[in-house]
């Protein structure tokens, strides 16, 4: 078993999966699990890209709380998707030492102009992961989505991603 199968197990056995699939109730778990509460904001793609994140997202850890940002065009799985990549980042533990801590950058001050720049921890988008990081996140959020459209099963875990190797 490979270091990023095993991380991705043990994610997926901290905060299980719901059957059937409902993302709000997983965000509800994740936050559980987390003990702060995960909000979305949906922003214009032009917002967003101005952020250097494209057409992607960006997650804003605050003091208490956490903030993804995504694209408002993204629907349906395209939106789940991106949503949990951001979530991958956190359930793996990424940027742990990294991110714009204690500022919050221009960009994304316009995107979330609510937002006291004195509650952000880190503000972690696409410039602030190596490419390993965005990889595993971006694996995370596939295998995620794959997994959670299969026949229901007793038990839930990523171990079936290992058949025929």
């Amino acid at each position: 078993m490979t270091s990023m199968e095993a991380r991705f197990g043990d994610a997926t056995r901290t905060v299980p999966l719901p059957n059937p699939w409902n993302l709000t109730a997983y965000l509800a778990a994740v936050a559980t699990h987390r003990g702060r509460s995960i909000s979305l904001h949906p922003v214009p793609t032009t917002m967003l890209a101005e952020t250097g994140c494209g057409i992607g997202g960006l997650w804003v850890a605050r003091k208490h709380d956490d903030i993804i940002v995504y694209d408002a065009d993204a629907t349906g799985r395209h939106a789940d998707h991106i949503i949990l990549h951001e979530i991958g980042h956190m359930l793996l533990e990424h940027g742990k030492d990294g991110g714009s801590g204690g500022s919050l950058p221009p960009s994304v001050a316009v995107i979330l102009p609510s937002i006291s720049p004195h509650s952000i921890e880190r503000v972690l988008g696409r410039d602030e992961f190596d490419a390993d990081h965005e990889r595993e996140a971006e694996v995370f959020a596939d295998m995620t989505l794959v997994y959670a459209t299969l026949p229901r099963r007793r038990r839930r875990s990523f171990r079936w991603f290992r058949r025929g190797k």
